[in-house]
């Protein structure tokens, strides 16, 4: 007897990474608005990625600039899909590929964002959680695209239709607001992000499934309960 799939409720217990990530957020985030003028200049100055600063050696700001989001916007969201979205991703991978893809992510979308940022725009500060936020989201449109999620607790849908609706308002802000450096990294991460959530050898199968469907038809004929022949 088949069984329908265990819809998931997005907005699970928290995962000790993600916990860490949101404490460490938080932190800096308390840190930054409490600061005085200076302090905030100093904060931004040494902690926060501009495309120029690549071209002055500071690359440890790649990795920095990922916890400080001085947006309050911003902020709130990436708490919220920290929440609701990257605790799952934890509880399925391990802490030890979660990081890994947490890394990966971060850096790729800040590294590419920044790339490009030095054609379109040197200065332009490069902050928060952004790539792994939206990498994390396509992640999970991968690892569980047939399975039925609750968006919120109550929306039904699956998760290649959550992640694709969300890539979608994310292209379409990007293009109505013009943010040509945050959109290159976003999606750079994007890229990153659903690269990694399946092995080579996975996508290796999903491509072979997919050429030996296009080789089959199915032919009406026999008696009785049999009626379709491949």
């Amino acid at each position: 007897m088949a069984y329908p799939p265990t819809r998931i409720r997005l907005g699970p217990r928290l995962t000790p990474v993600v916990t860490w990530l949101i404490g460490i957020h938080v932190a800096t985030f308390l840190l930054f608005a409490f600061s005085g003028r200076d302090a905030q200049i100093a904060l931004a100055r040494w902690l926060i990625l501009t495309p120029a600063a690549l071209l002055h050696g500071e690359v440890w700001k790649l990795a920095t600039t990922v916890f400080f989001n001085p947006n309050p916007l911003g902020f709130f969201l990436d708490l919220l899909v920290l929440w609701m979205f990257v605790t799952t991703l934890e509880s399925a991978w391990g802490r030890k590929r979660f990081l890994t893809f947490f890394a990966l992510t971060s850096l790729v979308g800040n590294l590419a964002a920044a790339l490009f940022g030095l054609l379109v725009g040197p200065g332009t500060p490069i902050a928060g959680m952004g790539p792994f936020i939206y990498g994390a989201i396509a992640a999970f449109g991968v690892e569980w695209a047939e399975q039925p999620v609750q968006f919120f607790g109550v929306i039904p849908m699956k998760g290649k239709t959550l992640a694709i609706g969300v890539t979608i308002i994310l292209f379409l802000q990007v293009l109505l607001n013009r943010e040509w450096v945050f959109g290159v990294g976003y999606f750079a991460a994007i890229i990153a992000a659903i690269g990694y959530s399946g092995s080579p050898r996975l996508w290796i199968l999903r491509f072979r499934r997919a050429r030996l469907k296009k080789r089959y038809t199915v032919l009406r004929g026999g008696n009785g309960g049999h009626r379709w022949l491949n």
